[in-house]
C-alpha cells in the first residue's frame, strides 16, 4: 500500500506543477504586447486611410510605412489595402495584402482584417492593370440601411477579388472577408458587408465592451445605427442582402461565387495566417514525458527494493542493468 501511495503522490504533484507552470506562461503571454508594420511598396504610397485599431494600441507613420504597436494576442486590425494605399503607376492597380518575403501572388491568401497572433509585416500587393472594371463594396445592417458609403475599386476581369469588412462601431460584419470573380458586366461585381448591431458596443477584436473602443478609425467609420449622411435606407442594388442571427461569429471568408454553399466559419490554413504563433503544447509534451520515465523508474525502484532490500546508494547500478524484458517478467 505504500508503494501505490508514494505513486499517487507523485501524480498529484505532477498535476500541480503542470497547473502552475500553465497558469504562468498564460499571464506571461497575456502581459506581452506585439507588432505589425505596413509597408506600400516600391509601386505605391500609404493614404493613411482604410485603418482601424483596437483600444489601447498606438499607430505611427513615416517613410511609406505604417507601424501598429501595442497589440494584444487575439485582437484584430482591419485593413482595406485598397482604402490605406493608391498605386503611383497607372499599370497597376492595388490588389490586396501579403506578408512581407512572399509575392503578389499570394496576396489573397493574406485577409485584410488581421487577427494579432505575433509580430508581421505586410506589404501592399499589386496587380497589373488590363481591361480593367469597377467593383463595388457597400456597408448595410440586415435591414438595408447604409452604415458607410459605398466604396468604388477596379480589378481585371477574371481575377479572384478579395475584400474585406471595414470597421464600423456597435456592429459585426456577417463576414470579415468576401472573395467573388469579376465580371466583365460591372452590375454583378458587387461585394455586401452585412453587419449586425450588437446590445452593447463592440471594440475592433469582435469583443462586447462596456464602453465603446478608443481605438483609431479610418474617416468612413459612421456612428452606430447612423446612415451615411445623404445616402437613402435600402438596400443597395446588385445583391441579395443576407440577415446575420443575433449573436452569431462573424465568418472568416464567404465565396460569393458559391453562395449556395458558403465557406461558412471557415478558418484559414496556418500557411495562409499572417503572424507567428507560439504555442506550449511541445514544451508540456516534454514535461509531461520526462515526468512519465521519472514515474517509472521510481516504480522500478521502489518494486526492486520491496522484493531486495536494496539501499539508495545501489541504485545507479541497478538502473544500468534495467532490461525491458526484466520489467515484463516482473509483472
Amino acid at each position: 500500500m505504500k508503494y501505490f501511495n508514494k505513486i499517487r503522490i507523485s501524480l498529484l504533484i505532477l498535476s500541480m506543477m503542470l497547473v502552475t507552470f500553465g497558469q504562468t506562461t498564460a499571464a506571461a503571454d497575456q502581459e506581452y504586447t506585439y507588432t505589425i508594420k505596413l509597408y506600400a511598396g516600391n509601386i505605391g504610397s500609404l493614404t493613411g486611410d482604410g485603418i482601424t485599431i483596437p483600444e489601447g494600441a498606438a499607430m505611427s507613420s513615416g517613410g511609406n510605412q505604417t507601424v501598429i504597436t501595442g497589440l494584444k494576442y487575439g485582437q484584430k486590425v482591419w485593413i482595406s489595402p485598397q482604402s490605406a494605399a493608391k498605386e503611383n503607376d497607372g499599370r497597376y492597380y492595388v490588389k490586396g495584402l501579403r506578408l512581407s518575403g512572399r509575392d503578389n501572388s499570394e496576396a489573397s491568401n493574406v485577409p485584410g482584417n488581421i487577427d494579432v497572433e505575433g509580430d508581421a509585416s505586410y506589404v501592399i500587393a499589386y496587380g497589373i492593370s488590363g481591361d480593367m472594371v469597377s467593383y463595388t463594396v457597400n456597408y448595410v445592417d440586415t435591414a438595408g440601411n447604409i452604415l458607410l458609403a459605398a466604396d468604388t475599386y477596379y480589378g481585371n476581369p477574371g481575377e479572384r477579388q478579395y475584400v474585406s469588412a471595414r470597421y464600423v462601431d456597435g456592429y459585426l460584419p456577417q463576414a470579415y472577408n468576401l472573395v467573388k470573380t469579376l465580371q466583365s458586366n460591372t452590375a454583378e461585381n458587387v461585394f455586401n458587408f452585412v453587419y449586425t448591431p450588437v446590445e452593447t458596443p463592440v471594440d475592433e477584436t469582435g469583443t462586447a465592451t462596456a464602453t465603446p473602443a478608443g481605438g483609431t478609425a479610418d474617416a468612413g467609420t459612421a456612428d452606430a445605427g447612423a446612415p451615411a449622411e445623404g445616402a437613402a435606407a435600402a438596400a443597395p442594388e446588385g445583391g441579395e442582402v443576407v440577415p446575420v442571427e443575433d449573436e452569431e461569429v462573424p465568418q472568416d471568408l464567404v465565396d460569393l461565387d458559391d453562395e449556395d454553399t458558403p465557406l461558412a466559419n471557415q478558418k484559414l490554413d496556418d500557411t495562409e495566417r499572417p503572424g507567428t504563433r507560439m504555442g506550449y503544447m511541445p514544451i508540456y509534451t516534454g514535461i509531461g514525458a520526462a515526468a512519465a520515465a521519472a514515474l517509472l523508474l521510481t516504480a522500478i525502484y521502489l518494486k526492486r527494493r520491496r522484493k531486495s532490500a536494496v539501499q539508495p546508494e545501489d541504485l545507479p547500478e541497478i538502473l544500468e542493468n534495467i532490461d525491458i524484458k526484466d520489467i515484463e517478467d516482473d509483472k
